[in-house]
């Protein structure tokens, strides 16, 4: 039987594990309800964004602005947006999953712009180059602290440097399930933004709102098609950044949760099988005794 003062020291361990895990659990729920609530509630402004630029991207030239461009020289970089903590289950390994298939597809010209530590290992670990990097950003997100990150990929794309860039971050479903996402994010085109509505915004009435994207509504552009485009387009770049992190947030939280909801239960049953082994180490050194003691008295009558 094993020593009964190492399974009570085992057995002290655990519970302090337990109280740290619940303790986290807690949190991470409180902050998850946030999160959850914040990435729901940006989702019908988002489709109507969406929906509104796939409309006017159909009927404009694209060589009216430089981010609607296709061109095949350059690099190819994702965004990838991770987290900077652990502990969230295996939705790191999802993205990692996600980044290796960029990597393979993208080849030589593969570069990326990763968003939390964990991506940046992720980056680093797979030999992923890496033209920046943004670590320790505000708990609750704003479009403010995205902004550098969105004008840091439309510099270079504009500039030529990328001739494609890619999105990759965690879709919040619920709370107990969370999907890697990856999709095209410049250049834009009508058919990726359609894509974006119909397989993104849309998972509960897929076929709703592709009858609604069929609809073909009239725009009167004011002042011109190119002044609309030179506003509306890094907006969109910039809100569907935006979005991105919301939809990571509410996933990273969301994991967090159940990942230390299970840890916690996990110890709880590990006290109680480490309890039954101390019971019975002490029951059989009792036992022991009683059969020394009894040993001693027959031999000495």
């Amino acid at each position: 039987m094993a020593n009964t003062r190492q399974v009570k020291r085992r057995i002290v361990t655990a519970k302090n594990i337990s109280k740290i895990t619940k303790a986290m659990e807690m949190v991470a729920a409180s902050k998850m309800k946030r999160a959850q609530d914040q990435a729901l509630s940006a989702r019908p402004y988002a489709l109507e964004l969406l929906k509104s630029l796939r409309h006017i991207t159909k009927r404009v030239n694209p060589d009216l602005h430089p981010l609607l461009a296709h061109r095949s020289d350059g690099k190819r970089a994702v965004l990838i947006i991770g987290t900077d903590k652990g502990l969230c289950g295996s939705l790191n390994t999802h993205l990692l999953k996600q980044l290796l298939n960029f990597r393979r597809e993208a080849g030589d010209l593969a570069v990326a712009v990763a968003v939390g530590k964990r991506a940046i290992l992720s980056c680093r670990t797979i030999g992923l180059p890496i033209l920046a990097q943004f670590t320790d950003l505000p708990e609750k997100i704003t479009m403010q602290d995205v902004l550098p990150i969105s004008s840091y990929l439309m510099q270079q794309f504009l500039t030529q440097n990328l001739s494609k860039v890619e999105i990759i971050y965690m879709d919040f479903v619920n709370t107990l399930k969370q999907l890697p996402h990856r999709e095209q994010l410049l250049p834009i085109s009508s058919n990726l933004v359609s894509r974006a509505v119909i397989e993104k915004w849309a998972e509960g009435d897929k076929q709703a709102v592709a009858e609604t994207m069929k609809g073909a509504t009239q725009y009167l552009f004011e002042p011109s098609p190119k002044a609309i485009l030179d506003m509306l387009l890094p907006f969109y770049v910039e809100n569907s950044i935006y979005h991105a992190f919301l939809e990571g947030k509410a996933s990273e939280h969301s994991a967090r949760m159940v990942a230390m909801k299970n840890a916690s239960e996990n110890a709880g049953e590990l006290v109680d099988e480490l309890l039954l082994v101390f019971n019975k180490s002490r029951q059989s050194a009792i036992t022991s005794e009683l059969l020394d003691i009894t040993t001693a008295s027959l031999t000495l009558a």
